[in-house]
């Protein structure tokens, strides 16, 4: 069977997999707390509420800057801007906008959807936390080398606490969830997110490899990652975030996903901020951290973000490359979900932003290129294809 049509019998059940979920252990009644998780996660799909923010409650409000508007600009040919619409429409996009040297070339939304429209993309929030450590350790308040109780002194005596900053950022933490039980109504995962308590369903994971020997993209290390930051900056991550990186790039107000009202935000996804605002992301990268000449993220801090990792040449810190080529890329060893690519793209210096279900921001420093892509989860998403037919038009201009 090809990865394509394997891929399309995957089950919505299983694309929320990618994003940590477990599926649910069989158990006896569950009790309120449970049940009231339960319903929770009944009402917030990650596989089909990408367009639906609001089903992700409460919510922190991430305050934005000001907007300046985006100019237009040319400099791609214009049948190659079609088949571009005409895929993202075949895998029933919501939005599609391309850039070229920083000015909108294509901006195109599906009906019901506008360019104020916000939306949760699931995993691409990652690299907008591993941009947001720049001015953390510029300001010498965290290091990658630091061992996460130094952060986090509940973890002292738990070996989560001798992971690395590093290693979670890599992923090869090598931090999961124990194997189920009868006695598990809920999975490590699945309270992480859903429960009302994300520290006590941080305290679930165990360590199940040893640190730094392994490749696995997971959810657990992202949260473990940002609470740290958290509590290394000593201020709401929401606020921290607005200061350093969202309003300072222009984007307009986002919003966090929060466990509990006024509690711990939902660091690893879930992010809810508009395709254009996604693209300031995307610009911010493909600038190597300068906003109009300004520089927002520390230029080594971004080189080092998209800078292959030695435990997988595609993958810097939450951020994702596309050489060398894989025909089929995975997530983890143990992850049955992948990605295709049907060929190679088109130049070996493409960099992307993975969310859920071909949630994406393609940045290709070497044409000026930068596209964001948000749409219905797909599991027949060609991780080239895009791609390839826009930089086969791109021009000299």
């Amino acid at each position: 069977m090809t990865p394509v049509r394997r891929l399309a019998r995957l089950t919505p059940l299983l694309l929320a997999a990618l994003a940590g979920l477990g599926a649910p252990a069989v158990a006896g009644p569950p009790d309120s707390a449970t049940a009231a998780l339960l319903a929770r996660r009944d009402a917030t799909p990650m596989a089909t509420s990408v367009e639906s923010p609001q089903r992700y409650t409460p919510a922190e409000r991430v305050a934005g800057g000001r907007s300046p508007p985006l100019r237009r600009g040319d400099g791609i040919d214009p049948t190659a801007l079609a088949a571009a619409q005409a895929y993202a429409d075949a895998q029933h996009s919501y939005a599609l906008i391309v850039a070229r040297n920083g000015r909108l070339v294509h901006e195109r939304y599906a009906p019901g959807f506008s360019r104020t429209s916000r939306y949760a993309t699931a995993s691409m929030h990652k690299a907008v936390l591993a941009l947001a450590f720049g001015d953390a350790i510029a300001r010498g308040r965290i290091r990658l080398t630091d061992p996460l109780a130094r952060h986090l002194p509940e973890l002292k005596d738990d070996p989560k606490g001798a992971v690395t900053i590093e290693q979670l950022l890599r992923m090869t933490a090598g931090v999961g969830s124990p194997p189920a039980t009868a006695a598990d109504v809920v999975t490590p995962s699945e309270e992480l997110m859903f429960g009302s308590d994300i520290r006590a369903a941080v305290r679930r994971f165990t360590v199940v490899l040893p640190p730094g020997s392994e490749f696995a993209y997971q959810n657990i290390s992202t949260q473990l990652a940002g609470l740290a930051l958290q509590a290394a900056i000593g201020e709401r991550y929401a606020t921290y975030l607005s200061r350093t990186l969202w309003a300072p790039i222009g984007a307009g107000d986002a919003a966090l996903w929060l466990d509990r009202p006024g509690g711990d935000p939902h660091l690893f996804c879930c992010l809810q901020a508009t395709a254009r605002d996604w693209l300031r992301v995307g610009e911010l990268l493909r600038n190597g951290g300068k906003v109009d000449g300004r520089q927002v993220v520390d230029a080594d801090w971004v080189r080092a973000v998209v800078a292959p990792s030695p435990y997988n040449a595609n993958f810097g810190m939450n951020v994702w490359r596309g050489t060398p080529y894989l025909p089929v890329r995975r997530y983890a060893r143990m992850v049955d979900m992948t990605v295709a690519s049907a060929a190679p793209f088109a130049r070996d210096d493409v960099i992307f932003i993975d969310g859920a279900g071909g949630q994406r921001v393609y940045v290709v420093p070497s044409a000026g290129l930068t596209v964001v892509r948000i749409g219905k989860p797909s599991t027949t998403w060609d991780e080239s294809y895009l791609v390839n037919q826009l930089l086969a038009g791109v021009t000299s201009k």
